[in-house]
């Protein structure tokens, strides 16, 4: 039978949902003070690669590792806080030092993974809710780090509000049990969202 003839069956809402940047209390300063922002975020995409066995005349295919592709995320670029500001902190604090002179050795300073993570937090939870705002599927992307933005772009015959791309890079996703009190919060009222 089709979800539509059932009462008790709701499909997912792509407009229903919240972002948790592994923080658990909501700071001006923080990635998490952003999330009202968020316009648009990819689910977390994999492909598997094939490995192919030539025999004689004969082609044969293997499924090979799987691998996490890098989604998208979209931000309002809104003024309080600062949206600009609170993305390009997150590529300062991960290790990006801006040159002052030519040489720009005077700001040596290197990216790392473990710096990302001090700014976006271990792991980004992408949180899909019922009207209700009871959780109904979450998933987490662990150690995740940005490869690119794209501060907007401006148009003086435009009326749409700038937005802030961010390309996100992560080492797995993982579908959490939202049914299991240890792995996760039932509600949007315990995450710390304002």
């Amino acid at each position: 039978m089709a979800f539509w003839s059932k009462q008790e069956s709701e499909p997912l809402r792509q407009y229903r949902w919240i972002i948790n940047f592994g923080a658990t209390e909501v700071t001006n300063g923080s990635m998490d003070s952003l999330i009202y922002a968020l316009k648009k975020v990819d689910k977390p995409k994999a492909k598997v690669g094939e490995i192919t066995h030539k025999y004689l005349n004969h082609f044969f295919y293997y499924p090979g590792r799987l691998e996490w592709e890098a989604i998208n995320m979209t931000f309002a670029a809104i003024t309080t806080p600062n949206a600009t500001n609170l993305v390009n902190n997150v590529f300062l604090g991960a290790g990006y030092g801006v040159p002052t002179n030519v040489t720009g050795f005077d700001n040596v300073s290197s990216i790392g993974k473990r710096k990302f993570s001090n700014m976006l937090g271990s792991s980004i939870d992408i949180i899909q809710l019922n009207p209700d705002g009871q959780i109904l599927e979450r998933w987490r992307l662990a150690n995740p780090f940005f490869t690119s933005v794209q501060f907007g772009s401006l148009d003086y015959s435009s009326e749409e509000i700038v937005e802030i791309t961010t390309t996100v890079r992560y080492d797995w996703a993982k579908l959490m049990d939202v049914n299991d009190r240890d792995d996760s919060v039932r509600n949007i009222n315990n995450l710390g969202v304002p």
